[in-house]
């Protein structure tokens, strides 16, 4: 292979890597340090606030199968360079609004735009891209998204704390065009547009992609797969929302708010290397494997969160294991369909699951408050999310024997 090829192969990750740290990391990842600001400003409850974060998320969601779809019959730059404009040009927006209403409209605008170069896109060109190390791949490209989430939310605070945060909303819109626009420029959807074949692969194929993927798009998807697969999905990304409480599980135990803000920070640094680590395990023991460990990490912080001592060294440490589900949400799920229904029908069974990952973190937001606010205690929706992750082993297990079924 030569160094041409090989810096190809680089340059896809690295704009994938743009790509989701402008649209999950800054976009999404990074608004709740507006809540304070903005609610005082607009005279609004904070609540009012995050509901344009959910009418974000739940655009993402329902925008996913028909992300999918025009991803198949859209030229790639025109697809993605929408989605910029999107998500940036609504972020920009943000900064001279001043009635709630307007908040939410850019919101359902912002999630279109985060649904076409996003997640969708991001893993399906990396699967397309890459038979050999496909897992540390998407690992990679995702964990910067975690990554970005750490390093400009505090940036973002800055800014409002010393310009408002009108200045705040403009910056975080250049930050994610900067970010994204390499991707828009360089990327293809697959690399036999380019005379190359996937990475770890052979010759190139000589039927064009595009004829490949009608081909692909018309067999139908195993619906038992399926519904497993959305079923744990769901599941998995409701238990990332628990990490958001970690100042009141702080609290509970007697520890102060600032130890609390250190146990987010915590899960984030477990966030983003977990998911470079369950893109290894993935390539190395199989997405079945990398995803149960992940849970299993998962579920021995939480019991150890159910009994946290009054100790900050321990609560830090409790939090960066909790961050391993992280990993299950972003990487786990797009290595685990892959693997269930195979890179042909990668894209279209994806768009279908996205719909209940992001539904199940929306809601899982509720939920756990309102768990809170009528039992007055972290611990049911402790004890909630460990069974809930003893059925996600469970239909892990299930799918892979159904897989095993399904090639024999």
């Amino acid at each position: 292979m030569g160094q041409k090829s090989k810096f190809r192969y680089l340059l896809t990750v690295a704009s994938c890597c743009g790509l989701t740290g402008s649209s999950i990391g800054i976009l999404t990842n990074s608004f709740g340090v507006f809540y304070a600001s903005v609610s005082t400003s607009l005279g609004v409850g904070r609540g009012a606030i995050a509901t344009h974060a959910t009418l974000a998320m739940l655009s993402i969601a329902l925008l996913s199968p028909l992300a999918a779809k025009l991803l198949q019959h859209v030229p790639l730059r025109l697809y993605l360079g929408a989605g910029v404009l999107l998500g940036a040009g609504a972020t920009l927006l943000l900064a001279f609004s001043r009635n709630i209403w307007a908040f939410y409209v850019l919101g359902v605008i912002k999630g279109i735009g985060v649904a076409f170069f996003g997640v969708i896109p991001v893993t399906s060109i990396i699967s397309n891209w890459f038979l050999k190390s496909h897992g540390l791949a998407v690992g990679l490209a995702l964990s910067f998204s975690g990554l970005c989430g750490a390093v400009f939310s505090p940036l973002f605070s800055f800014i409002i704390e010393s310009a408002g945060w009108q200045a705040a909303f403009i910056c975080m819109a250049a930050f994610s065009l900067i970010l994204a626009l390499p991707g828009v420029f360089t990327l293809r959807l697959a690399p036999q547009e380019v005379s190359l074949p996937p990475y770890g692969g052979g010759a190139p194929v000589s039927l064009p992609p595009s004829q490949q993927k009608a081909g692909a798009a018309k067999a139908k998807l195993y619906l038992p797969a399926l519904a497993l697969t959305c079923g744990f999905s769901v599941l998995a990304c409701a238990i990332t929302s628990v990490g958001q409480h970690f100042p009141t599980v702080a609290e509970a135990a007697g520890l102060s708010a600032q130890v609390g803000a250190m146990m987010v920070s915590a899960g984030m640094v477990g966030n983003i290397i977990s998911k470079l680590i369950i893109g290894l395990l993935s390539d190395h023991k199989g997405p079945f494997f990398a995803n149960a460990c992940m849970i299993a990490i998962n579920g021995a912080a939480m019991a150890v969160l159910l009994r946290l001592p009054a100790n900050a060294p321990a609560a830090v440490g409790t939090a960066f294991f909790f961050g391993a589900i992280y990993s299950v949400g972003a990487a786990g799920i797009p290595l685990l369909t892959q693997r269930v229904f195979g890179r042909e029908q990668y894209t279209a069974a994806f768009s279908i699951v996205q719909i209940f990952a992001n539904g199940g973190s929306a809601l899982a937001l509720t939920i756990i408050g309102l768990v809170y606010d009528v039992t007055g205690s972290c611990d049911p929706v402790l004890i909630g999310s460990i069974v809930i992750q003893a059925a996600n082993l469970a239909m892990l297990a299930a799918l892979y024997q159904m897989g095993r079924h399904r090639a024999a």
